[in-house]
């Protein structure tokens, strides 16, 4: 009966197989590659999360790499398109492409001892795939799958999908120590595939969870990106699962604090059932995100950091006085800490400190609302503003009041769009404000040129002796 079952397993993983490859134009290329190394006598193996989301069927196979028992003077010879990025080839590997893609075709290797939490010390080449894939971090990672489809599986990386659990290839504990930033890539697979953790590997990341302030800030960003880059429902998953593994509190501790802080019910419903903190807030506001843009998920997760820092209480009840200042504070800390690029923080701290704004736009004038809408950041704002909105469910909010508030900035936009706001910005330059109002340069003139700019805009002024008048009248 097993053999039986197994035979149709493989039956239908091959058919899968062949549909998958004449189907993905880049996994047809890969294969294009293994043949030839075949031919040539080496045993090769499309190997990592592509052979992983090859038997998980629904997900499309990408980033197609390939572990050789072929020397590099081999691979050389044997393909016309073969490149050394970065000296990888020092470290057996070079980059071969084949039919317009680019693929990393590695020799089988072994690591030498980690002895700082991030690389090995040593990497030695291999005769035997078996060896290769044991260096490997999780069991549903170190699969190979060769030309005709066939998976080569010594860890039960197939048994482990089937059951949609995470677990490290061998001792957890020495893969964690090996390299620590594992133990972050565990819960981004975990949010990624909806699968949950080993109880022996949760265990592990749990106890080695404080060596991840070991590894650059710039590994840990790139990684919280990555997650970050998936829809919000899963990157709340993962932010879950960041708390459950005992890693939020060293990445972000900010996060991680907003768990001890109420919230007022009657304006946040959607905690109730949650625990009623901000913390539950934060996710379900992330879950309403369909976005799968990283910047645009960080700031709905960092929207309300500075609750953290602000709470008060008005008969009994919590409340949070100027807690989107307080964010922006906290954002730019967590920025620096994770060196973030200016621009990426400079998108942060907009949304986050203009999120409490956007619901006031309707009885906003228009020149602030014209400041916001063609702020270079405005679509992360309203990001963050609808996922705000929206979590706290139908019920809570006023009938169209949301479509409103977009309408109107919509509107502005059109009238007030930044090349209407730089003609009128020339009606009112420095020079001419000088001319008429003999002021020297200085902080005045500035003041003036903001004052008149807001003006004009607020009031639909269109003809310069008014604006002129205006103008020497705030001398």
């Amino acid at each position: 009966m097993r053999l039986t079952l197994y035979l149709k397993e493989a039956k239908e993983m091959l058919n899968q197989w062949k549909k998958f490859v004449t189907d993905n134009k880049e996994l047809s290329a890969g294969v294009k590659i293994l043949n030839i190394l075949n031919k040539a006598g080496a045993k090769a193996y499309i190997v990592g999360g592509s052979v992983r989301d090859v038997i998980l069927g629904d997900l499309k196979p990408h980033d197609v790499d390939i572990a050789t028992n072929a020397s590099i003077e081999t691979i050389e010879k044997l393909f016309r398109k073969v490149y050394d990025i970065g000296k990888s080839k020092d470290f057996g590997i070079v980059t071969v492409k084949m039919d317009g893609f680019d693929f990393e075709v590695a020799q089988f290797r072994q690591d030498g001892k980690y002895t700082d939490g991030r690389r090995p010390d040593s990497i030695s080449v291999t005769g035997s795939f078996e060896q290769d894939a044991e260096r490997r971090d999780f069991t549903i990672n170190a699969m190979g799958i060769n030309a005709r489809g066939e998976i080569v599986d010594y860890f039960d990386g197939k048994k482990d999908i089937k059951n949609k659990v995470l677990k490290t290839v061998g001792d957890p504990r020495e893969r964690f120590s090996e390299d620590f930033l594992r133990m972050l890539r565990l819960p981004r697979f975990a949010a990624k595939l909806g699968f949950d953790v080993d109880k022996e590997t949760e265990k592990a990341v749990k106890k080695l969870s404080a060596n991840i302030l070991e590894l650059p800030a710039e590994r840990v960003r790139d990684e919280l990106m990555k997650a970050a880059s998936q829809s919000g429902d899963k990157f709340a998953d993962y932010i879950v699962q960041l708390g459950n593994l005992k890693l939020l509190k060293h990445i972000l501790p900010e996060v991680m604090n907003l768990k001890w802080y109420k919230e007022n019910l009657r304006h946040h419903p959607e905690t109730r059932g949650e625990g009623g903190t901000t913390f539950s807030h934060v996710l379900a506001a992330l879950r309403t995100s369909t976005l799968a843009d990283p910047i645009a998920n960080l700031a709905i997760l960092l929207h309300d950091v500075g609750k953290g820092v602000t709470l008060s209480h008005e008969k009994g009840l919590p409340r949070y006085l100027g807690h989107a200042k307080a964010s922006v504070s906290l954002v730019k800390d967590i920025a620096k800490r994770l060196k973030m690029s200016t621009k990426d923080k400079e998108a942060l701290l907009f949304a986050v400190g203009n999120h409490m704004k956007f619901h006031n736009i309707l009885g906003m004038k228009a020149s602030k609302i014209a400041r916001l809408v063609n702020d270079d950041n405005w679509d992360v704002l309203l990001a963050v503003a609808k996922a705000d909105e929206f979590a706290r469910g139908e019920t809570f909010r006023h009938a169209g009041e949301f479509e409103k508030i977009v309408d109107k900035a919509i509107a502005i936009k059109d009238k007030f769009g930044m090349v209407t706001v730089n003609k009128q910005l020339k009606l009112v330059d420095g020079g001419h404000v000088m001319n008429l109002t003999g002021l020297k340069p200085g902080k005045k003139v500035g003041e003036i040129i903001k004052k008149t700019t807001e003006w004009i805009m607020d009031n639909n002024i269109e003809d310069q002796k008014v604006i002129d008048e205006y103008i020497r009248s705030l001398v």
